[in-house]
């Protein structure tokens, strides 16, 4: 068929509305309607997914799903209650006021992101009173996703935080590219922002396979989805209303990214628990002392890795080792040390020849830690003046005794 033939075709196809005097969002969405069996969906259609999802239109194509879960609600072995017990001991949450936090999850039409990506839902989830409220947004047709990224900024308080899985490489990114593309203020980049898969992976990524958000609601929330709709499904329930006006599966998704949510607030306060005792938990205790030293609390990543010193490996062992020196506790540090020289660890018979050398100018035993490194340029160089001090050390007490 030639190309004129074509487009006079598919000029008899559209309403009757003017191709240019039409939004191109408009266009693109008859012209995908238009090529399905039956046509566009009625308004009667929206006004009944509206209804089943006991929500509100607040703009052409969007619709607004808001629910309170009262304070204490269960979650898997945890409740809502305790979201508000985020403590300072959290490095990445010190500070935080509960209130001020904004939880973010989104449902999106594909997982690789990109200008061809689109939200086509988003949740916010933020305490009230002990309750946590949570709003959906919901995008019924392409034309509505300007009005929604606007409800989304509207929606913003002063001093909010964003909490986020994964939010950085890809909710973030996302929302901020189809801002751009809709010539929307992009005001949630521009707040605080804390994304917990740092803080899992930080803690977990060397006890477990994958720091995916399933594994950390059974491990950390005991909570097991049942009869979720999986999210890798959800683009095909969004695209079956779209299509064919079909959202027989879209309360799924509801559910599914309010589950996102819930687990999203509840993970924070138990990351505290985490972060306070990392060995009761399965964490990794060196990682998260470390992060204590990061943010410039020696002294409780000190005492933490002391508790876990029966369990600590020789990466443990060595951190507390230097914790304890920088600590004014030589003796104990020197200990531990010894400990792992006389496994064979190098970098241990390292630092006790420096610290034989320098904290003790006890050079005989310096030497004898230096001899036992594997040989080498810098093992011989150290050796050489280690023997030079101690010459120095002899003929200066001949002098001094005759």
């Amino acid at each position: 068929m030639r190309v004129k033939t074509r487009l006079a075709a598919l000029r008899q196809e559209l309403p009757s509305a003017s191709l240019e005097t039409s939004g191109l969002a408009d266009r693109i969405d008859r012209l995908r309607v238009a090529r399905q069996p039956g046509g566009r969906k009625s308004e009667g259609d929206e006004n009944s997914l509206r209804q089943t999802l006991q929500g509100v239109q607040i703009a052409d194509g969007v619709i607004l799903v808001e629910r309170r879960i009262v304070n204490g609600a269960g979650h898997g072995s945890r409740n809502l209650g305790q979201i508000g017990a985020v403590a300072d001991i959290f490095p990445d949450a010190v500070g935080l006021v509960p209130e001020r936090l904004l939880f973010l999850d989104t449902e999106t039409t594909g997982l690789c992101g990109g200008s061809g990506t689109l939200a086509f839902m988003v949740g916010m989830a933020r305490l009230e009173q002990g309750d946590l409220i949570v709003q959906q947004y919901l995008l019924t047709r392409f034309a509505g996703e300007q009005a929604m990224l606007s409800a989304l900024g509207a929606s913003l308080r002063e001093g909010d935080v964003l909490v986020t899985y994964n939010g950085k490489s890809f909710d973030l990114p996302l929302l901020s590219t189809r801002c751009r593309m809709a010539g929307v203020n992009d005001l949630l980049g521009s707040i605080p922002h804390i994304d917990l898969l740092y803080p899992v992976r930080r803690a977990f990524s060397r006890r477990w396979d994958d720091c995916r958000l399933a594994r950390v609601e059974r491990q950390l929330l005991g909570f097991h989805r049942r009869n979720d709709l999986p999210g890798a499904e959800a683009p095909a329930a969004w695209f079956d209303w779209i299509r064919q006006g079909d959202g027989g599966r879209l309360p799924q998704v509801f559910r599914h990214n309010q589950w996102d949510l819930l687990s999203l607030a509840l993970l924070l306060p138990r990351l505290s628990e985490v972060y306070l005792n990392p060995g009761i938990h399965g964490a990794d205790p060196l990682a998260v002392a470390r992060a204590h030293r990061k943010a410039g609390r020696e002294a409780f990543a000190l005492a933490l890795l002391l508790r876990q010193k029966p369990e600590l490996e020789r990466a443990g062992l060595a951190e507390l080792a230097g914790l304890l020196k920088r600590s004014g506790q030589q003796r104990a540090a020197r200990s531990i040390w010894k400990a792992l020289s006389a496994r064979g660890d190098q970098a241990a018979r390292e630092r006790l020849a420096k610290h034989f050398e320098h904290d003790l100018q006890d050079y005989a035993g310096a030497l004898a830690c230096a001899d036992a490194l594997y040989d080498g340029a810098e093992k011989q160089r150290r050796c050489s003046r280690l023997r030079r001090k101690l010459g120095e050390v002899d003929r200066q007490s001949r002098l001094e005794y005759g």
